[in-house]
């Protein structure tokens, strides 16, 4: 699955990072973002999926939200 161009025309990239949860633990999240201007997708928590998975997910949710603007 392809990453869409960012809305100010940069190439997007999935980004790993860790947040921490509303009950203090710590859960890894993938979304997409733009390393021009910063905007951010929506985060997709690793939970129980498959790393491929949640990566899918991420880049779906980010195309999705592009698509929208």
């Amino acid at each position: 699955m392809e990453t869409k161009h960012c809305t100010c025309g940069a190439e997007a990239d999935v980004r790993r990072s860790i947040r921490r949860a509303t009950d203090g633990r710590d859960e890894i999240v993938y979304r997409v973002s733009c390393p021009v201007c910063g905007q951010l997708g929506p985060a997709v928590p690793l939970a129980d999926k498959d790393e491929d998975v949640a990566i899918a997910e991420a880049i779906r949710a980010w195309n999705e939200m592009i698509a929208r603007r």
